[in-house]
């Protein structure tokens, strides 16, 4: 599919706009080490959510699951190419794009499968973050969308961010 490689595209831009690797976490480790190392126990709870929500839903695999921190937040990305999916959570933001501090961010998601399949379970996907921000005091759902549209989806350039208060 090629919108898939759009996505990807979106994401290395969020990440690239809303927040600086700390630099004494430039080497990537095993996913589970990654997570353990977390500093904030509210995202530790909240991304073991993510990953068992992937789990349970998509069968996707710890060793598919890729965590990055961040010095304002850390995201979770899974290669599982029955959901792949990008989700930052940002505590401060750096006054990047106005986006409020305290946010979930939806970078992409696509699949290998059809369509439907993928509007079927975003649509899922979307009111399980929902929950999971009220859950754990987070209080804005964000959502990248991709600005321009080419014939060749590898040509995202710049996203427009949709931001929605939780509570």
């Amino acid at each position: 599919m090629k919108a898939s490689n759009n996505f990807n595209q979106l994401l290395s831009r969020v990440k690239n706009l809303f927040g600086h690797k700390a630099l004494h976490e430039q080497k990537q480790t095993e996913p589970t080490t990654q997570q353990r190392s977390v500093s904030d126990q509210r995202l530790k709870a909240a991304l073991a959510e993510v990953e068992k929500y992937l789990a349970d839903n998509f069968r996707t695999a710890a060793s598919a699951l890729t965590y990055e921190e961040y010095t304002n937040g850390i995201s979770l990305t899974s290669d599982d190419p029955t959901f792949p999916t990008a989700v930052v959570i940002l505590t401060h933001t750096n006054g990047m794009l106005n986006l409020p501090n305290n946010v979930i961010l939806l970078g992409y998601v696509k699949t290998d499968k059809e369509d439907d399949y993928l509007i079927e379970h975003l649509g899922n996907f979307i009111i399980f973050l929902k929950r999971l921000g009220i859950k754990h005091r987070i209080q804005h759902l964000a959502i990248a969308f991709s600005k321009e549209y080419y014939n060749t989806p590898n040509a995202v350039k710049t996203a427009d961010i949709t931001c929605v208060r939780l509570y």
